[in-house]
């Protein structure tokens, strides 16, 4: 295995199962046996036995077939050194939060008050500025970029941002992946922006298929949640033109006996289901008691399927080693199931994420302490040089899981270093 640090290796996970490969999968050691419980943590998908854990073959068909695509991309990704951390992770996924403030007011995220007015803050990036930056990244070697917020449709400027993104895009010998995360409110309008922009994957957070239970969640009227589920079908329609995923944080006796009925969205779309699990961030109102944690999400999905009388839902091997999500897919039907188990079962050792903050912060992951301000430098009059160096310094300073905590515990007691998830850009 290569030595962590390296700047050729590359994420333990796919290092793993090429490891596996060459033992043809019949036996892989004790010692890994904890990360390949990583790929199928639910299911019995591996099993141990005496010193050795099998696997079973049309998992492991399949992982074989995803990693042998995943090898080839791994080799040809053109990677500046100051995208690399420590750990040898290469950093190709830069998530651009546009503004640290929302149209919603979800429980799971912020305090009731708060401004959510869509006038841009004075300390934020300007629409120029986030064209120089990103430009930078891109050129430094970052291939998918997703726009977050806040909302980010809620700025004045969002239409010139997503253009000024499609003209980057444009210039590449291959399309970057480009998305965005919104909770769908103002998305309409600018669907045919996002087509030319080559913007083709949206992720719509949506926590309730009960708009009576909208209110309470998001607090804002019902009205908006219509709007939402209107959202959604139109994507339905455009589903040739938009990757499509449902990002459905569940919060214990609120929303988790929605499970159901959010699997069952996925029998005639082409969409994609994702169970989140609640993570802590300032002033949210986090607490292990309202956490649905991924074993029991799993449970009630395939409790579900078992009382309509269906096939249960089958793990799948993961798109690519930096997934966050593990995937589920109900034999014949046409989305997937996915589970966000941040918490209960961290997935950090195949990051490449990095996150520009709306104020012009980088950070290095989501549960970070420190940030590094690519703002200040530049309106210091940085060169591209010195903003690389800035950028590099902050990647290399990663620490290697939660932002070097060692669980949702400690990731509570961070206090004022925790800042809120509108403001990192989720």
């Amino acid at each position: 295995m290569v030595p962590r640090g390296s700047s050729d290796s590359i994420p333990h996970i796919v290092q793993l199962v090429l490891d596996a490969e060459m033992v043809h999968l019949g036996a892989v050691s004790n010692r890994n046996f904890l990360s390949i419980r990583r790929l199928c943590p639910v299911g019995g998908l591996a099993s141990r036995h005496g010193s050795s854990v099998s696997v079973s073959t049309s998992f492991t068909d399949k992982l074989n077939e995803q990693m042998q695509r995943a090898k080839p991309k791994l080799k040809a990704q053109d990677v500046d050194p100051a995208l690399i951390d420590s750990f040898g992770r290469r950093h190709t996924y830069l998530r651009v939060s546009l503004t640290d403030r929302c149209n919603l007011r979800c429980q799971y995220c912020v305090p009731e008050e708060g401004d959510d007015q869509a006038a841009l803050s004075p300390n934020a990036l300007t629409a120029a500025e986030l064209k120089r930056i990103i430009g930078l990244f891109v050129k430094l070697g970052i291939r998918k970029i997703r726009l977050t917020g806040g909302e980010p449709t809620i700025r004045r400027d969002f239409a010139e941002i997503v253009g000024d993104i499609g003209e980057v895009n444009r210039s590449l010998p291959e399309p970057m992946s480009l998305g965005i995360t919104t909770n769908g409110v103002r998305l309409q309008r600018f669907i045919p922006q996002l087509q030319e922009a080559g913007l083709n994957s949206i992720n719509l957070s949506l926590d309730t298929l009960i708009p009576e239970k909208f209110p309470m969640i998001a607090r804002r009227p019902i009205a908006w949640h219509t709007r939402v589920m209107g959202v959604l079908e139109e994507l339905r329609v455009h589903e040739e033109d938009f990757t499509v995923k449902v990002n459905c944080v569940l919060l214990r006796g609120v929303n988790e006996d929605e499970i159901g009925a959010f699997v069952d969205l996925t029998e005639h779309h082409k969409i994609e289901i994702r169970f989140l699990e609640f993570m802590p961030f300032d002033q949210n109102g986090w607490s292990a008691g309202r956490l649905v944690p991924q074993a029991k999400i799993v449970a009630d999905m395939q409790e579900h399927l078992r009382q309509r009388g269906v096939a249960s839902a089958e793990r799948q091997p993961p798109d690519s080693p930096h997934d966050v999500a593990r995937i589920w897919r109900v034999p014949g039907w046409r989305g997937r199931l996915g589970v966000i188990a941040s918490m209960t079962d961290a997935f950090c050792g195949g990051c490449n994420r990095i996150r520009l903050t709306s104020d012009g912060q980088l950070r290095n992951c989501l549960f970070g302490e420190e940030g590094w301000s690519i703002r200040d430098s530049l309106r210091a009059g940085a060169s591209d040089h010195e903003l690389t160096q800035t950028i590099a310094q902050g990647i290399s300073s990663k620490h290697a899981k939660l932002g070097g905590k060692k669980d949702m515990h400690e990731l509570k007691e961070r206090g004022g270093l925790n800042l809120s998830m509108m403001a990192l850009g989720g």
